[in-house]
């Protein structure tokens, strides 16, 4: 059986990366839904779109104090997602190789060595890990999960036993630091997925995907189902260096046109 997607997207307009992973999970068969807290401009036919009250009900969208990113709010949607609904997560900056066909309910694998990322997250409804992040909320004050010993420890000192807002913490820590901070603490990160099979190129090796002529679809394995685009430094990288344009003869160009075949740009 084919796995249920969904997703949450802040904003009124999916851009063409989202628009490209969109389109692959579509080709490849999976029911795709996308929450939202307004309507979206351009949501391409076939996916099915929802309130995002109805998971997880908002008033205000939290944002990192630094980067003024909404993916604090993200992270508290995919948890309540977790506990609400029978979905597996995706980020639309997931590119499907394969059908998403992922047996049990676990479901997340290695970025790296020593990481877990929830770009793609399933977790039990009674899971302790599901449980110990659920208790992260916009009014959280402490210090983030990943961070331990003398350095947790000066964390709290330096803030006379108060912690640090949540907004504030550092990137990543209400999402795969947390999850994999609390899957190492339960004793779950050996149901981790092996980093072949949905992060093969590395973060640090994302300008991969804009690269013309590196990647192609078939420069992956068997077991690889999808790649993790990390939008957030394509869109940096492109920014700096081809004035935010997509190199057509790229892999991220490649799946930008079939989104265009498509009629969704």
């Amino acid at each position: 059986m084919r796995n249920s997607l969904a997703t949450l997207w802040v904003g009124e307009r999916l851009g063409p990366i989202e628009l490209a992973s969109v389109e692959s999970f579509l080709r490849m068969g999976n029911p795709l839904t996308v929450y939202s807290y307004a309507p979206i401009v351009n949501l391409p036919p076939g996916v099915q779109a929802r309130d995002a009250n109805e998971v997880f009900p908002a008033r205000k969208i939290a944002t990192y104090a630094r980067e003024g990113s909404p993916s604090l709010h993200s992270n508290f949607f995919r948890f309540a997602l977790m506990r609400n609904t029978d979905h597996t997560w995706v980020d639309l900056d997931m590119i499907a190789l394969q059908p998403f066909d992922f047996q049990g309910d676990r479901i997340y694998g290695y970025e790296k060595a020593d990481q877990v990322n929830c770009a793609v997250l399933r977790l039990p409804k009674d899971s302790p890990v599901l449980a110990d992040l659920s208790k992260l909320t916009a009014e959280t004050r402490g210090v983030a999960p990943h961070i331990q010993g003398l350095r947790r420890l000066k964390y709290w000192v330096k803030t006379l036993g108060r912690g640090v807002p949540i907004d504030r913490w550092p990137w990543g820590s209400t999402g795969p630091r947390a999850l994999t901070a609390y899957l190492r603490q339960h004793d779950e990160l050996k149901y981790a997925l092996p980093l072949e099979v949905l992060y093969p190129i590395l973060t640090a090796d994302c300008r991969r995907f804009v690269t013309p002529g590196d990647l192609t679809d078939a420069s992956f394995g068997p077991n690889t189902k999808a790649v993790h685009l990390t939008a957030s430094n394509i869109n940096k990288i492109l920014k700096a260096e081809n004035n935010g344009q997509i190199p057509e003869d790229s892999f991220l160009g490649h799946h930008v046109a079939r989104a265009r075949a498509a009629g969704f740009l």
